[in-house]
């Protein structure tokens, strides 16, 4: 990473922006991954618990999505420490790297255009 000596301006159209700003949007991403995942594990777990406590594929299936649910949170953690120790004048552009998220809604959420609507059918699934 190098710092921008004369940043640009992303507001006035240009293609760089804050590393911090990046890093926290990719932080609050996988504080929100991390989420999802516990609560879908707990609510699974609830439902199915007794039927399948005494099946060792299914407690290590609970025990796997608890630890990924922890090993997201963790990496959260190390990109929330990285955004505090990353200088405000270093700027990134990250068009190429939105260019390969294939989830419309992910890639406005890290482009930091949340605000927007996703276009029908980009690569999102629902299944209910």
């Amino acid at each position: 990473m190098k710092a921008d000596p004369k940043p640009t301006d992303i507001s006035q159209g240009g293609s760089r922006e804050p590393l911090t700003d990046v890093l926290a949007r990719l932080r609050i991403e996988l504080e929100d991954i991390a989420s999802r995942i516990d609560r879908g594990q707990a609510l699974i777990a609830e439902s199915t618990w007794a039927h399948g406590a005494g099946d060792a594929g299914y407690v290590s299936a609970m025990q796997d999505a608890d630890l990924n649910a922890q090993r997201v949170a963790g990496v959260a953690g190390f990109l929330r420490a990285l955004e505090q120790e990353a200088e405000p004048q270093w700027r990134v552009d990250t068009s190429a790297a939105l260019a390969g998220v294939t989830l419309a809604e992910m890639a406005l959420k890290l482009g930091g255009n949340a605000e927007e609507k996703p276009a029908e059918n980009a690569g999102d699934v629902d299944f209910f």
